[in-house]
């Protein structure tokens, strides 16, 4: 039993990830490495499963990374499954899950070569956050302070060829924080209190905490419209969420891609990973599985 947890070759930080999900598939007798998603010299079928982890460098590789995903899934089990990754390499996700009811942060879609009526978006929504549709670890996302169209401009056009999503600046984000809810097979597991992170700067992770009713519902809902979209149910997913005008909760992203789990917070959830893995590539009840001491929440 051989598992691949695809990460790349230059990782900007280190994944904590990684060493915790080898020790637990270890402890189930499944011999789980890391793997550089683009090293040619990896026979991926080799693999009963590959599990995409940290390829945090796919953003300027796009296109390679979709073949990639294509071309792996082909060869050998995929998770997450490669339908729901196409889905959510391209943020424009958030707009569809809005329609299916979710509560998202407010968002504009600028495609590529567009540019913004920048004074209807200050007028509308105050100080602004602008970040790429495809994109990971905060690169070129940005604030932009009510009124300032120049720097919104300049930065648009320093992008132009990318698409860029246009949303108000939460005040609870800058305040107080933002929630990551991880969750495995559509159940949460554990979340993280994080700090605003703007392009350029380092995660500003904060620790565990519980997360409220509100949030748990958000996250439900969201794996719901998934599911109502015909892609299944993620393996693992981290739902980033912050409080709105009103209190409320909004869905800021639904990472099914390569989120860090934060697995070092909360390390015996690694476990939860893990058994659904082997779960599903073997098809072994859960019941079967050597079981870790932990509680999941809710």
């Amino acid at each position: 039993m051989r598992v691949a947890l695809a990460t790349c070759a230059v990782l900007p930080r280190a994944d904590a990830d990684l060493p915790l999900l080898i020790d637990a598939f270890g402890r189930r007798g499944v011999t789980a490495e890391a793997a550089v998603w683009d090293d040619p010299a990896i026979a991926w079928r080799d693999f009963d499963t590959v599990i995409v982890r940290s390829t945090w460098d796919y953003v300027e590789k796009f296109e390679a990374f979709a073949r990639w995903i294509d071309a792996t899934a082909r060869a050998t089990r995929l998770l997450n499954d490669a339908p729901i990754l196409r889905w959510n390499l391209h943020k424009r996700y958030l707009l569809e899950l809005a329609a299916r009811g979710v509560d998202i942060v407010p968002t504009t879609l600028l495609e590529a070569g567009n540019e913004a009526d920048w004074a209807g978006l200050f007028a509308r929504h105050g100080d602004l956050v602008l970040k790429p549709a495809v994109s990971a670890g905060s690169f070129a996302t940005i604030r932009v302070h009510a009124g300032d169209a120049e720097t919104a401009r300049r930065h648009r056009q320093a992008h132009i060829g990318r698409d860029f999503l246009v949303q108000p600046l939460l005040r609870s984000v800058v305040e107080h924080g933002e929630t990551n809810l991880v969750c495995f097979d559509g159940r949460p597991s554990h979340a993280i209190h994080k700090g605003a992170r703007w392009s350029g700067e380092s995660e500003q992770s904060r620790g565990l905490v519980e997360p409220s009713a509100g949030e748990l519902a958000l996250a439900e809902r969201a794996h719901a419209a998934v599911r109502a979209l015909g892609l299944g149910v993620p393996i693992y997913a981290r739902v980033d969420c912050a409080a709105g005008p009103d209190g409320l909760p909004l869905l800021m992203e639904l990472e099914l891609l390569e989120p860090s789990l934060f697995l070092d917070r909360s390390p015996r959830s690694a476990a939860l990973l893990a058994n659904g893995v082997i779960a599903r590539t073997w098809r072994i009840t859960r019941d079967s599985l050597e079981e870790a001491e932990f509680r999941p929440i809710g």
